[in-house]
């Protein structure tokens, strides 16, 4: 039975951490893009 538990328990865990890190990527995307288009609109207020 612990050892039942146990596997339960490390799927869940790694279930998250999954879910965390598409989460985490996801806002890592969003922030490139921001930087880019902010890079953009100084070279473009520059010229």
């Amino acid at each position: 039975m612990d050892l039942f538990w146990n596997g339960l328990a490390r799927r869940a865990s790694e279930h998250t951490w999954n879910e965390r890190r598409s989460q985490f990527s996801k806002v890592h995307e969003i922030v490139i893009q921001d930087i880019e288009a902010q890079k953009q609109s100084e070279s473009k207020l520059s010229s």
